[in-house]
C-alpha cells in the first residue's frame, strides 16, 4: 500500500470522528462525581468528628436565622459566617486530603489504565484521546482533572484551611471558588459552542472527548 492511500486512511479516520456532545459529558460527570462522593464519605465516616460537626452546622444555621431575622447586622453575619466555616474546614481536614486522594486515583490514575475512560464515561459510551492520536498519558488526565475535577481548588482550600488565618481563608477560598466557577462556566461554553467540543480543561490537557 502507497503511503498516498495511507495518509487518505488517516484523513478518513479523522473527518469520521465523532465528539461527544456536552450532554454525554454532563451526564458523564454527574455519574462520576456521584460515585467518588460516594465512595469518600463510606471512607471519611469513621474519621469525621459528628459531634463536633454537627454543632458547627447548627450553628451556621442559627447565624442565617439571625441575618434573615435581622437580629445582626450583615458586618456580624459575614464574620460569624467565615469563623464557622473556617472550623468546619479544619475538622474535615483529613477527610478532605481522603478525597483529593480518592479524585486524582479515580480522574487520573483509574482512567488512564482504562484508556481515557472513568464508570461514568464507560456508561455514556465516550472516552478522551488525544488531539494528536498519540498515546495518552497520566500528566494529561490531571492537567485536565485540576480544572474540571476541582482538584487544584480542593488543594487550595485544604492548604488554607491548615496554613492561614480566619480572614485569608474565608476571602482567600471565595477568590479561588468564583475563579473555578468561571472556568467551568467558560469550558461549558466551549463545549457548546466549539466543532471539536473541546473545553477549557481539554485544551490544557492537549485532550478531546470522542464517541465510541
Amino acid at each position: 500500500m502507497s503511503e498516498k492511500n495511507t495518509k487518505k486512511e488517516v484523513k478518513e479516520k479523522e473527518v469520521k470522528k465523532e465528539y461527544a456532545n456536552f450532554w454525554q459529558r454532563f451526564c458523564a460527570f454527574i455519574i462520576d462525581v456521584f460515585l467518588v462522593s460516594m465512595v469518600t464519605s463510606l471512607i471519611t465516616q469513621p474519621f469525621a468528628n459528628s459531634e463536633n460537626l454537627q454543632k458547627l452546622s447548627d450553628e451556621a444555621y442559627d447565624v442565617v436565622d439571625q441575618y434573615t431575622q435581622k437580629k445582626i447586622d450583615a458586618n456580624t453575619y459575614i464574620n460569624r459566617t467565615a469563623d464557622i466555616s473556617y472550623d468546619i474546614a479544619r475538622q474535615n481536614g483529613l477527610s478532605s486530603i481522603i478525597g483529593i486522594a480518592i479524585s486524582i486515583l479515580y480522574f487520573v490514575v483509574y482512567q488512564c489504565k482504562m484508556n481515557g475512560q472513568t464508570l461514568g464515561k464507560k456508561l455514556m459510551k465516550i472516552k478522551v484521546v488525544r488531539v494528536d492520536n498519540k498515546n495518552i498519558a497520566m500528566n494529561d488526565f490531571l492537567f485536565r482533572s485540576l480544572l474540571i475535577n476541582s482538584i487544584f481548588l480542593d488543594i487550595v482550600v485544604l492548604c488554607f484551611s491548615l496554613f492561614a488565618s480566619k480572614d485569608a481563608y474565608f476571602y482567600g477560598t471565595g477568590i479561588f471558588e468564583f475563579i473555578q466557577y468561571i472556568a467551568i462556566f467558560a469550558s461549558s461554553m466551549m463545549i457548546l459552542s466549539r466543532k471539536d467540543k473541546r473545553g477549557l480543561q481539554d485544551l490544557l490537557g492537549h485532550t478531546e472527548v470522542v464517541k465510541m
